[in-house]
């Protein structure tokens, strides 16, 4: 029975240590997007307008990315690729995706406070 209680003791302790770690790196890991945004919102109109011009660039590379490796896996399936390139592939057009989408979200973040930034501007 002591020992019962021991190891379930032991259990408990490392199960909060494991999610205090990861408590803690998720809160290391929202920092950065934190202070980016901070850093956007002390920004004046043209300034974000150039920076929007600039996520926007790189959101429509990524969208061409993303065409190109779908292009070049069809062209492999029908080419008789075997399961695990096929599966290769479909990591990598999974992972551009993943990118390309956060950098649409950080788009329309600026777009939204451009819009914001002009309105206060011309009010003033």
């Amino acid at each position: 029975m002591g020992s019962f209680l021991l190891s379930t003791g032991r259990g408990i302790g490392v199960a909060c240590v494991v999610s205090g770690l990861l408590f803690s790196g998720a809160l290391v890991g929202l920092q950065p997007a934190v202070a980016m945004a901070q850093e956007y919102e002390a920004m004046l109109p043209n300034t974000l307008q150039r920076e929007l011009h600039k996520v926007e660039s790189e959101y429509r590379e990524g969208i061409r990315a993303v065409n190109a490796a779908e292009t070049e896996r069809l062209a492999r399936q029908a080419a008789g690729a075997a399961e695990a390139d096929l599966r290769a592939l479909d990591d990598k057009v999974g992972q551009l995706v993943t990118k390309a989408e956060k950098l649409k979200i950080q788009a329309d973040y600026l777009k939204e406070l451009y819009e914001a930034k002009k309105r206060e501007y011309k009010a003033q």
